[in-house]
C-alpha cells in the first residue's frame, strides 16, 4: 500500500463530510494510504490570497512544510486547496525574496519550507497511481446504463496545462469511463459555480449554477460528478432556489467522484454517505446493478 501525505482541508471536516467518508472507504479498498498531516491548518483560501498575500502564502506554506517533513508530495481532494497550495509552491519557487519572507514567518513555528513538495489532486492519484488491473478486479457493478456529467470546476486546470488542458480537460472523463458509465459531453465542465458568491451575490451565483444544471438536464445526465467540495455544495444545495428563479425543475444528483468509485465497487449508498446530499441519488442508484457478491 502506497503512503501519501494527505491534506484534507477545512471543507472535508464540515460541509463535505460525505466526500471524506467516501474517500476513506475507497482509498482503503484501492490501496491508497492517505496519511493526514498532523496539525494542518486552513490553506488560506482564494479570497484570502488576494487580500493579505504574504500572510496567505505563509499559511499555505506551513502545510507544505509539514508535508515536506515526511515526503516529497502532498495530496488534497479540494480544488481550492489544490490551487492555493500549488500557487504557494509556484510563487515561492520563482521568487527568492518571497520565499525568504515566508520562511521567516515559518521560523516562528520552528518550520522551514524548501520547495520540495509536489501538490497533487486525489483524482490524479486514483487515475495515475492505482494499478488498472487492481481497479478492474474491484469492480462489482454494471454501470453501463448510467450517464454522468463530469464537472471539474474552474480551479483544477489553472494555471494552464499543468494537469490537463485548461479549457477541455479529460482526466475525469477518462477516469469515469473506466467504470463502464457513459460520460456525456459536458461543455460547461470548467465553468465556475460562483464559489462564495452564493452568500454575497446569490443572483449571480444562481445564474452560474443554472447553466451547469441546465446543460446536465439537456444531456439527460443521471448525476453531475464533482471533484471539489465547494462546487458540490453549490450545485447540490441550491437547485430548488435556482429552479424557482428560472421557472425550471432540477432534481439532478450531484456526487463526488469517489462516491462513483465506491458504487462501482459495490459499496452501498449509506457507506458512501450519498444519503447526506440535498438531492437524493435515487435516479442514479436505480440504474446501477451490482453483478457480483
Amino acid at each position: 500500500m502506497t503512503a501519501y501525505p494527505y491534506y484534507p482541508g477545512c471543507s472535508l471536516d464540515e460541509t463535505a463530510k460525505p466526500y471524506a467518508k467516501s474517500i476513506e472507504a475507497t482509498a482503503k479498498a484501492l490501496g491508497v494510504d492517505l496519511q493526514e498531516l498532523k496539525d494542518w491548518n486552513c490553506c488560506g483560501a482564494t479570497a484570502y490570497m488576494s487580500y493579505e498575500q504574504i500572510k496567505a502564502f505563509a499559511v499555505g506554506a506551513r502545510n507544505l512544510a509539514l508535508a515536506e517533513s515526511i515526503g516529497d508530495q502532498v495530496v488534497t481532494a479540494c480544488n481550492a486547496c489544490f490551487s492555493v497550495l500549488h500557487k504557494v509552491n509556484k510563487y515561492t519557487g520563482e521568487d527568492k525574496e518571497l520565499a525568504a519572507t515566508v520562511n521567516d514567518a515559518l521560523a516562528a513555528a520552528g518550520l522551514q519550507y524548501d520547495g520540495g513538495v509536489k501538490v497533487r489532486h486525489l483524482l490524479q492519484v486514483y487515475h495515475e497511481d492505482v494499478d488498472e488491473i487492481l481497479l478492474l478486479e474491484k469492480l462489482k457493478a454494471d454501470m453501463s446504463a448510467v450517464k454522468l456529467a463530469p464537472y471539474y470546476g474552474c480551479l483544477l486546470t489553472r494555471p494552464r496545462n499543468e494537469i490537463d488542458n485548461y479549457d477541455q480537460p479529460m482526466i475525469l472523463d477518462d477516469y469515469l469511463s473506466k467504470f463502464g458509465a457513459y460520460v456525456v459531453d459536458y461543455p460547461v465542465k470548467t465553468k465556475c459555480c460562483g464559489g462564495t458568491l452564493i452568500t454575497t451575490k446569490p443572483e449571480t451565483a444562481y445564474r452560474m449554477n443554472q447553466l451547469l444544471l441546465e446543460e446536465a438536464k439537456q444531456k439527460e445526465a443521471d448525476a453531475i460528478v464533482c471533484i471539489c467540495p465547494l462546487c458540490q455544495f453549490n450545485v447540490d444545495n441550491y437547485q430548488k432556489q435556482i429552479g424557482e428563479r428560472y421557472d425550471a425543475e432540477y432534481e439532478i444528483p450531484v456526487v463526488y467522484f469517489t462516491q462513483i468509485v465506491g458504487l462501482a465497487m459495490g459499496m452501498s449508498a449509506k457507506e458512501l454517505a450519498l444519503d447526506k446530499h440535498a438531492v437524493k441519488a435515487d435516479r442514479l442508484l436505480d440504474k446501477i446493478m451490482v453483478t457480483t457478491a
